[in-house]
């Protein structure tokens, strides 16, 4: 059976780890390994609690695509599949993707659906965010990948802080097909907070410049990384929640407005846009 390597790159996630560590060892595919990869800013107790699932934990890196890379590095699996400390996938997401690959010999890389959980009211409307990507190619991003692709691509963009699941996701598209399966991945946002959730947004939008240098091809493009169509395709399913729709709706709005000015700081957002006038 062909070994997966269940890559993770962490950063002060002692709160979460047990639970996505214990995911993936509930695979229904049995042949696994987990390298866990903790960023160099690590202060609490991450490390410790992953070395009782596993004794390849490492610490390197401070972000999360030079970490991943890392991770891929020290794999000694066929695949990969590329999580996030904040995730609990379900138990038959492995056995899922290999079934897909191996029936469609051109797939080099597969997307996972994901879904938002949480508590409380911005969590919720975070959840029906994500619920309108669901099936969005122009969002969704495969974490399943042909190690060996994977690493003669060169990974995540290492100069990537911000958007380097799409740069991957677009170079994969070159060699082969990309596949989906349906099993889910959930994405605890644990008890969301609308600050925490601006300072996320402005701290990514800050960092976006090497993305938008080498994918944005156009004013549209620089609109398209902050707002996202899929809304409008899906505003029967944002009506049909009108209790967590106005929170959506303000949630989004400062998300723009933020993200526009984070953006609008950086001068790779000004050097593309003259070039396109």
């Amino acid at each position: 059976m062909d070994k997966v390597s269940i890559v993770v790159a962490t950063y002060n996630e002692s709160t979460n780890i047990k639970n996505l560590l214990s995911s993936c060892f509930s695979q229904s595919y049995p042949n696994i390994e987990i390298v866990l990869v903790d960023s160099l800013k690590t202060s609490d107790s991450t490390t410790q609690i992953a070395r009782k699932f596993t004794s390849q934990v490492f610490r390197y890196g401070q972000e999360r695509s030079v970490q991943r890379n890392y991770g891929a590095l020290k794999a000694s699996g066929k695949y990969l599949l590329i999580l996030d400390a904040d995730m609990q996938i379900d138990s038959h997401v492995v056995v899922s993707c290999l079934e897909v690959i191996r029936k469609h010999p051109d797939t080099q890389a597969v997307i996972i659906p994901e879904l938002s959980i949480g508590e409380g009211y911005w969590a919720k409307c975070k959840a029906l965010e994500r619920n309108c990507y669901l099936g969005d190619p122009s969002i969704e991003a495969p974490r399943f990948f042909s190690r060996s692709a994977f690493l003669k691509l060169g990974g995540y963009n290492p100069r990537m802080i911000s958007g380097e699941d799409w740069d991957l996701h677009r170079r994969f598209k070159r060699i082969g097909d990309i596949g989906r399966i349906s099993n889910l991945i959930f994405h605890n946002e644990g008890r969301l907070s609308l600050l925490k959730d601006i300072q996320k947004k402005f701290y990514y939008s800050r960092k976006s410049s090497a993305y938008i240098e080498s994918n944005v091809t156009g004013v549209k493009g620089i609109f398209l990384f902050l707002f996202r169509p899929a809304f409008v395709r899906n505003w029967k399913k944002l009506l049909s929640d009108p209790i967590h729709l106005p929170g959506l709706i303000v949630m989004k709005s400062l998300e723009f407005s933020t993200g526009a000015i984070a953006i609008a700081s950086q001068s790779a957002f000004w050097s593309k846009l003259f070039s396109f006038s």
